[in-house]
């Protein structure tokens, strides 16, 4: 596959396999070594490059995805002999440690930086939690950006050249009848309606870790990321539709799904780093189908339906329905999910998780709650609970127990106790319980 990009503002063309990495098409074909291996996962940050414009990992990256890509490493900034002015911060705070994730915490403060001139200390923080400092030096860190601002560092995202590189990859004859990347989603179709077993490639935070860890070998895939079908929020009418490939990240800026969904909202902030919330999809959150996956557990409070599509036309299912088993789902051969639609609701609506740490880690217990409360009686109620069996799923015994009745201290003490009755989790069972128990008369104390 010969594919062209842009890298630090230079028009490279390169030919590789379509599911090399990002990072070792950087590292080993472009010799650029300050884009690192760390987890080889996208948890420590150490391989991130601003493309596009956004923060992301390279190691969840396959090239055939980075086809007409504009990307910045570290190298782009300046040399030894010449840094810019974000990296003499960090050498005049003392932020550079070992080196080792250093070029990651630089890009992840200029993607912050490209975006938001003047950010607060707790905006640092939030851009720089993707990027893990072995060194634990994170404050002479924070003070780097802020010396950086305090110096007028402002950096764009300039793409004044003029070469500008084409966004399609030009498969091989040996890959022509492997690979695939589709300009519409009509095209996509149509070449899935030929070869229905292909693997569909969105973000790739699930499918990178899964090739790295030799769960997964992928030899042929058709990319879907960028197709702008599948992209968009928007409310229409009583619903938002929110297609198959928006990002967590853009889940969490849109302002429609602050006002309309905001326990959808929650889940996704609290799904990763900012670097790989900008390329999870709500899609492959939903297809994955894991028992610890966060946006599930919200979409099944807020009576989520997936609308399915292939070229003999289209299903619209329940997210309860869609989601089948652990790994499993009600996706058939030629389909693509192509958006998600929530019904607006009145009501209070609210999405808590509980892991080993604070923040960016798995779920080790979620729960959504939706509560339409009218004049003390509780008109509707939905809750569903992650982590706590194979797959996502809503809980009907504290649903009919709650629906209809008067909001009272009787009425949260029966409700706690039928959660702890209803879940059913296969590990530390006791915690989970008491956990969801406590959670839900958090909600209902609030209402």
């Amino acid at each position: 596959m010969k594919i062209e990009l842009m890298v630090n503002g230079a028009l490279r063309v390169v030919e590789t396999h379509p599911m090399t990495r990002l990072l070792d098409l950087l590292r080993d074909d472009m010799n650029l070594k300050g884009c690192r291996e760390g987890c080889g996962e996208g948890e420590c940050g150490a391989c991130a490059v601003i493309m596009d414009d956004c923060l992301v990992n390279a190691c969840m990256i396959p090239s055939v995805q980075a086809a007409g890509s504009w990307i910045l490493t570290v190298e782009g900034l300046g040399a030894p002999e010449n840094p810019d002015t974000l990296q003499r911060a960090f050498v005049e705070e003392g932020a550079v440690h070992c080196g080792f994730c250093t070029p990651g915490m630089i890009l992840a403060a200029r993607a912050l930086l490209q975006r938001n001139a003047n950010p607060s200390r707790e905006e640092v923080r939030v851009a720089l939690s993707g990027t893990l400092c072995r060194c634990t030096g994170y404050n002479r860190i924070y003070a780097a950006v802020d010396r950086a601002v305090k110096n007028g560092y402002n950096p764009s995202g300039d793409r004044s050249c003029e070469d500008s590189p084409t966004g399609r990859p030009n498969f091989s004859d040996a890959e022509k009848n492997l690979f695939f990347s589709p300009g519409t989603l009509d095209e996509a179709l149509r070449i899935l309606g030929d070869h229905p077993d292909l693997l569909l490639l969105a973000g790739g935070t699930d499918t990178g870790p899964d090739v790295k860890n030799g769960n997964l070998n992928i030899s042929e895939a058709m990319d879907i990321f960028g197709l702008k079908e599948l992209r968009g929020i928007e409310r229409r009418g009583s619903e938002i539709r929110i297609g198959g490939c928006v990002t967590d990240a853009e889940l969490g800026e849109s302002a429609v799904v602050a006002e309309y969904l905001p326990a959808l909202r929650e889940a996704a902030l609290l799904s990763a780093g900012p670097a790989v919330r900008n390329r999870a999809t709500i899609g492959g959150n939903l297809c994955t189908a894991s028992g610890a996956a966060d946006l599930p557990v919200a979409l099944l409070a807020l009576a989520g339906k997936v609308r399915l599509q292939s070229r003999k036309g289209q299903r619209v299912l329940p997210v309860e329905a869609f989601i089948k088993d652990y790994r499993k789902t009600d996706l058939r051969r030629g389909e693509i999910l192509r958006e998600i639609a929530v019904p607006i609701s009145a009501g209070t609506q609210k999405f808590y998780k509980r892991g080993s740490r604070a923040a960016l880690t798995l779920s080790r217990a979620s729960l959504a709650l939706f509560a339409d409360v009218e004049s003390g009686v509780v008109r509707e109620f939905r809750a569903a609970a992650g982590s706590m069996s194979p797959i996502p799923t809503r809980l009907p015994k504290l649903e009919a127990a709650l629906t209809g009745q008067a909001l009272t201290p009787a009425l949260i003490d029966r409700a706690v106790e039928t959660i702890t009755d209803e879940l059913n989790p296969r590990k530390s069972a006791e915690y989970r319980k008491a956990l969801g128990g406590n959670l839900v008369r958090r909600f209902l104390e609030a209402l």
